[in-house]
């Protein structure tokens, strides 16, 4: 409960300061200078990997400035590099300290159900759908043995349409407000459309065993 009070909090002191600047950061958002570029993709590690900023409220941003393509390649390559830091320190470095953590989350026993059956499917879909939380599944494929390749190629593949989205809602929040609820509900019937997928995969796993 404290947890949610505090990302309100966050969110609630980052919007204060939007509505304060907003002539600032529309000013800013509207100049789209590519020697600007590599600052953002170290940013968009940065806020992926510790999220003082929410990482969605950037990621909306990259896609209003630079168009929904450089907007979902910025958020991608920050996702998957925070993704990768993660799995390397769980492994490596605080495999203890991040064993006791997942033992605090609820929910945690259906993933490594999931992960059992086929690690690659299983990280491919929580991805897609972010129904369980990124550093989530970050940490416990880290302190697990599932295979760095397979870990990175779920990843990469599953975070695809999640930062398309949000680049793309970022872009058409300040130009077209019809094809943004268009492109959320597009998104809407390809999460249900994995969720079917995800159930399906569930049954037939469970009547081959």
């Amino acid at each position: 409960m404290m947890k949610k009070w505090w990302i309100l909090i966050v969110y609630t002191i980052i919007l204060a300061i939007g509505l304060f600047h907003k002539g600032w950061i529309l000013s800013w958002i509207q100049k789209s200078d590519p020697s600007d570029l590599p600052i953002m993709f170290l940013l968009a590690i940065l806020t992926a990997t510790i999220p003082i900023i929410p990482f969605t409220l950037f990621a909306g941003v990259m896609g209003a400035k630079y168009g929904v393509l450089i907007g979902t390649l910025i958020n991608w390559f920050g996702g998957v590099s925070a993704a990768i830091v993660y799995f390397l320190f769980s492994r490596f470095y605080f495999k203890n300290f991040f064993s006791n953590y997942l033992k605090r989350v609820k929910g945690i026993q259906r993933f490594q159900i999931l992960l059992e059956k086929n690690a690659f499917i299983a990280i491919l879909l929580v991805r897609m759908t972010a129904i369980i939380p990124p550093p989530v599944v970050n940490i416990y494929s880290g302190v697990s043995n599932i295979p760095f390749g397979t870990f990175f190629t779920a990843t990469a593949i599953g975070q695809i349409p999640p930062m398309f989205i949000i680049a793309y809602s970022g872009e058409q929040i300040f130009s077209s407000i019809l094809n943004l609820l268009l492109g959320i509900f597009a998104y809407l019937v390809f999460l249900l459309s994995i969720l079917l997928i995800y159930k399906v995969w569930l049954i037939r796993s469970s009547n081959l065993n």
